[in-house]
């Protein structure tokens, strides 16, 4: 699992930092079909490096099972993506109490967080011999991003609510 964790890890980091282009960077968070496709791009090279990283543990140490290296991808890309739209984020910090840090130049570090926090499942789902427990983790961290979807929402209905009470 280790190994699984460090290439996700430095997958995400090459993906985040170096593949991502100019466009993808300050585009993906907009409303809209362009922010979308932007981000959408973005969270494919992402996931492209961190199959290439996986790959190359792989060929080192005997390989993943590809089903289940597909599901913890695409946890993965399904958790960047939802950080990535940064609106999300945002909504999720005003629900937090963490609002003023975010607006204060703590964006980053909770869109950083958030993302790490992610390796971790993804990891042990690549990881996972039993393809059905892989798949139970698999699905209790899709509901866990929709919890922090709706949470999301609800972060942001409070912060309106605030604003016209104010």
């Amino acid at each position: 699992m280790t190994t699984a964790f460090i290439a996700l890890f430095v997958g995400h980091h090459v993906g985040d930092h170096w593949a991502q282009t100019d466009h993808q960077a300050t585009t993906k968070g907009e409303h809209g079909g362009a922010g979308r496709r932007a981000c959408a791009a973005h969270v494919a090279t992402l996931t492209l490096c961190q199959m290439v990283a996986l790959a190359l543990v792989a060929v080192a140490e005997g390989g993943f099972a590809p089903v289940q290296a597909a599901m913890g991808l695409a946890v993965g890309a399904a958790s960047h993506y939802w950080c990535d739209r940064r609106t999300t984020l945002e909504g999720l910090a005003h629900l937090m109490g963490k609002h003023g840090y975010y607006t204060r130049g703590g964006a980053a570090h909770l869109d950083y967080a958030f993302h790490i926090a992610f390796l971790l499942p993804c990891a042990l789902i690549i990881t996972e011999p039993d393809l059905a427990a892989a798949a139970a983790l698999a699905g209790l961290c899709l509901v866990g991003l929709g919890i922090a979807d709706q949470a999301s929402r609800l972060g942001w209905a409070e912060a309106r609510k605030a604003a016209t009470t104010s």
